[in-house]
């Protein structure tokens, strides 16, 4: 009897573990795509389109909404954010502002090969030309963009680092930190 709730117990700290290693940060593996094309030359079309359409969705679900131009920008720096129109209630239109969408990373956790643990989210241009991302509700430094435009030259980071967000007193920050 001692000897199954060891195991059980056992069992249940292994799925936790488990589980808090899955999405707590993007995969080191991940690579950025600024368009369906440009991750052709990697993976599968059918891929590449998936994995967009899954960062598209989750850019439109999950990214950061503000109701001031400022605010966003105060994040994510000038002219990086973009109006976005919503309904409300009684059919009017309303307006608010998310970072623009720079493109998207793709990566694969716990070391598939782009199966079912395929990691994909949007990239969003950062003060400074950093390159954020998005994992666990969380924000991390993905890299920087050399350039300017949609099509600007990425460069990644060594390893992904949280980004701190503004709330309540607070101000944004970001920690880059170049590698080849």
């Amino acid at each position: 009897m001692k000897k199954s709730k060891t195991i059980r117990l056992v069992l249940l700290g292994t799925t936790s573990l488990a589980l808090a290693a899955c999405d707590e940060t993007p995969p080191n593996d991940a690579k950025f795509f600024s368009s369906v094309r440009e991750c052709t030359a990697v993976h599968s079309e059918a891929t590449c389109k998936e994995q967009f359409k899954k960062s598209e969705e989750a850019y439109v679900a999950e990214a950061p909404r503000y109701t001031k131009k400022e605010e966003c920008e105060a994040q994510f720096g000038p002219g990086n954010c973009e109006t976005r129109q919503a309904s409300q209630a009684g059919g009017g239109m309303g307006s608010f502002f998310m970072p623009m969408m720079m493109g998207y990373m793709m990566g694969n956790m716990m070391g598939n090969r782009m199966g079912g643990n395929a990691f994909s989210g949007p990239v969003y241009r950062g003060p400074n030309n950093s390159a954020m991302t998005q994992a666990s509700g969380k924000m991390f430094n993905a890299g920087t963009f050399t350039g300017t435009g949609r099509a600007a030259p990425f460069q990644k980071s060594a390893q992904f680092s949280p980004v701190s967000r503004g709330g309540f007193g607070s101000t944004a920050s970001y920690h880059t930190s170049s590698g080849s």
